[in-house]
């Protein structure tokens, strides 16, 4: 009899067990990651989605769509780059795409973020906006369009080529795919051209000042001079002279520091006036275009003080 009046009860603690085991499915699944996000960087980089490390680029994974804070931090050995964060709108179903090739310094960084929004209607559209200049020149399947921001309401749903220009910035082209429903939206960094600065030639030094002339002595019409190497400016100390370095050049920067920006580059082998100096700093006068001094690691130069 107690047997019979257990029965029931298991039957209804099984079926609670069915239910519940349903529940968890049902939830797993609405937290599965629905949205894409590929990023491809030179060099590589280590990859943070919302302050999390998830793996190096390049990387195809799914997220959770919403808001989400990227941070990528550069692989570098030889250069000093800058670590890259931004906050991007994942969305549901749509793969987010991030390019960046880093440089130095920063302004020379550039690459783009492509994505796609829901809107209403049947159409494709497309957005593009520009961070680095603000206005810049945007052609669609080499067709001329406006500076950015710029604002397509209907697009061709299908494959685009996008080039982005602006005077003093290198030029950016990449394809991108509009979709109806969708705004095609695009933000794109350019890197701005290098400075081409020309070479300066060296000056030899003299240890003692060159001699001056006799204030009586007279050049002479009978007396025909014997040919003499052409003068070269002569300087005297303080010092500094270039040594040899893995490169070939030494930079030459705005301040002591190696995050300054470079104005220039000097050579092994060549001599400049010596204005001042800092712990591991020497700064040096030069006839840039830009500036007339400016500051080289004491690690590739010998003072002469």
């Amino acid at each position: 009899m107690r047997t019979k009046k257990l029965l029931p009860l298991a039957v209804i603690f099984a079926c609670l067990g069915v239910v519940a085991g349903l529940i968890t499915v049902r939830l797993f699944h609405a937290q599965k990651p629905t949205a894409g996000l590929k990023i491809e960087t030179t060099p590589p980089s280590l990859v943070f989605v919302n302050n999390v490390q998830v793996g190096r680029t390049p990387i195809d994974q799914m997220f959770n769509p919403g808001e989400t804070t990227i941070k990528l931090i550069p692989e570098s050995t030889s250069l000093d780059l800058s670590a890259y964060q931004t906050k991007i709108q994942l969305t549901d179903k749509v793969y987010t795409v991030i390019r960046r090739e880093f440089g130095f310094p920063e302004t020379q960084s550039s690459g783009e973020t492509i994505t796609l929004i829901p809107q209403s209607g049947k159409t494709a559209s497309l957005s593009v906006i520009t961070s680095d200049p603000d206005a810049a020149s945007v052609m669609i399947d080499n067709e001329p369009q406006g500076f950015s921001p710029l604002a397509i309401d209907n697009i061709t749903p299908s494959d685009h080529q996008i080039e982005i220009s602006a005077p003093g910035y290198q030029t950016r082209v990449f394809s991108a795919k509009a979709i109806s429903g969708y705004q095609l939206s695009v933000n794109v960094k350019l890197a701005a051209k290098k400075l081409v600065i020309p070479s300066i030639p060296p000056i030899l030094v003299s240890e003692t000042p060159a001699a001056t002339p006799s204030a009586s002595a007279t050049p002479s019409a009978s007396i025909k001079p014997s040919p003499s190497p052409k003068a070269t400016p002569a300087i005297t100390k303080p010092y500094v002279k270039i040594s040899s370095t893995p490169t070939g050049f030494l930079r030459v920067r705005t301040g002591p520091s190696k995050n300054a920006d470079e104005v220039g580059q000097v050579k092994p082998g060549e001599n400049y006036p010596l204005m001042d100096s800092v712990s591991g700093w020497y700064q040096i006068k030069v006839a840039f275009p830009a500036t007339s001094s400016g500051w080289i690691s004491a690690d590739y130069a010998q003072a002469f003080k």
